[in-house]
């Protein structure tokens, strides 16, 4: 069928149309390096959405799992528990010295860490093809074409994708970064959702499944001021004003029998899979 799209070269457009996007492009390790600590804090009790996807890959014993985009080992740590090795790749040294520490206090040492971008790294030289290759929320590259066309390259059985549907957050959330960027910036702070992968993947013969479900991202902080600073660590260093990051966590954020503040935030999110040969 004549393709009347090119969704990689619209990708590229949008891309390129956001300094945030283009800014991480040319250093993601800086950027990342800059918010690892802000990032750990944020994503430490992300269990509800870290279990979803876990069940999705279905990863067996014995098998081989590179985990492109690792950070700081959400995935890597619980599915070292199952495989027979995992390697972590990122660019960023302050996301994989975190992963380390977590590997450490689990008394897991079937792991090796890569710090590398994606773009930069060569199958056969810098690492072999692994059974399963995972994608979770890390597709922030200019050239989406050739990530994907790396990322299958790389794996023996499968690939599995996670990647937000619609709008990458929660409308409450949304209405925070109008508020505090405006609703220019604030529409160029996320990546365009699951379609442009799928169908990047359609238009290079690669016919995935999809699965949209209802990931439970949750948050546990001591108070709403914790919230805002984590927040605004994570994304807007150097905030002055919290106070409509206050205001939004204010109404947010549940008090349990404990006293810890929790934050429920619950995204349509879709996981994008295809088995090798499966085509």
């Amino acid at each position: 069928m004549h393709r009347i799209i090119d969704w990689n070269e619209l990708w590229k457009a949008l891309h390129v149309s956001s300094p945030e996007r283009a800014e991480k492009d040319r250093n993601p390790a800086a950027h990342w390096d800059k918010r690892a600590a802000a990032y750990r804090r944020v994503t430490r009790d992300e269990r509800s959405a870290t279990e979803q996807e876990l069940a999705i890959l279905g990863v067996q014993p014995g098998e081989t799992v590179l985990d492109m985009g690792a950070g700081t080992g959400r995935l890597a740590v619980p599915v070292a528990r199952t495989a027979a090795h995992v390697t972590a790749l990122d660019p960023s040294e302050g996301m994989l010295a975190i992963l380390r520490e977590r590997m450490a206090a689990e008394g897991l040492t079937n792991y090796s860490c890569l710090r590398k971008r994606w773009e930069d790294a060569t199958i056969g030289r810098d690492f072999e093809p692994h059974d399963v290759v995972v994608a979770a929320f890390s597709l922030g590259f200019y050239d989406l074409a050739a990530a994907l066309e790396k990322l299958d390259a790389a794996a023996r059985r499968a690939v599995y994708i996670f990647w937000h549907a619609g709008e990458w957050r929660n409308p409450g959330e949304m209405a925070l970064y109008r508020t505090v960027f405006g609703d220019e910036a604030a529409g160029e702070k996320g990546y365009p959702d699951y379609i442009f992968p799928v169908n990047i993947l359609h238009d290079a013969g690669i016919y995935p499944n999809v699965r949209i479900y209802r990931a439970a991202w949750d948050a546990v902080y001591d108070s709403v001021e914790d919230a805002a600073r984590a927040w605004a660590a994570m994304h807007n260093p150097g905030m002055e004003d919290l106070t409509p990051v206050r205001e939004y966590f204010a109404r947010a954020l549940r008090k349990d029998g404990s006293g810890k503040y929790i934050e429920t935030a619950v995204r349509p999110t879709a996981a994008v899979w295809w088995e090798k040969g499966g085509r």
